[in-house]
């Protein structure tokens, strides 16, 4: 089964994110800050990340250029999900490492096509390759 880790500081909107991936038949694992994100990446190595940009400890990018730096985590699809939706940010996001990026609050459909299309390289074991 596919795991995917939600690192998301707002309560309401990491239970969204955590119902929405569930419902999709997904194993959840789910983090309250950049840190602790990070620790359960490494501890836990799951399949797809979607990361929130602006957080308390380490923020998204922060969180990113850790993953894309370490042997373990460099290649788990990683999908920023944050309300900056400016072309810049996007931009940032992606030239760090970010497979995707959604825009909150999100149109319906684009979260779970975002987890489809990153679980499609995993299946593939094209992940490696990002």
């Amino acid at each position: 089964m596919t795991k995917i880790l939600v690192v998301e500081d707002d309560t309401d909107i990491r239970n969204l994110l955590v119902d929405t991936i569930a419902d999709m038949g997904f194993e959840v694992i789910e983090a309250e800050d950049g840190g602790i994100g990070l620790d359960k990446a490494i501890s836990q190595r799951p399949d797809i990340i979607l990361l929130d940009l602006m957080m308390p400890v380490m923020d998204g990018l922060q969180v990113l250029g850790e993953l894309k730096a370490g042997p373990a985590t460099q290649n788990i699809p990683v999908i920023m999900v944050s309300a900056k939706g400016q072309g810049e940010d996007v931009m940032k996001a992606l030239t760090a490492g970010a497979w995707g990026y959604v825009i909150k609050p999100w149109d319906e459909g684009a979260l779970e096509l975002a987890v489809a299309g990153a679980q499609k390289l995993v299946r593939q074991g094209r992940a490696a390759a990002l």
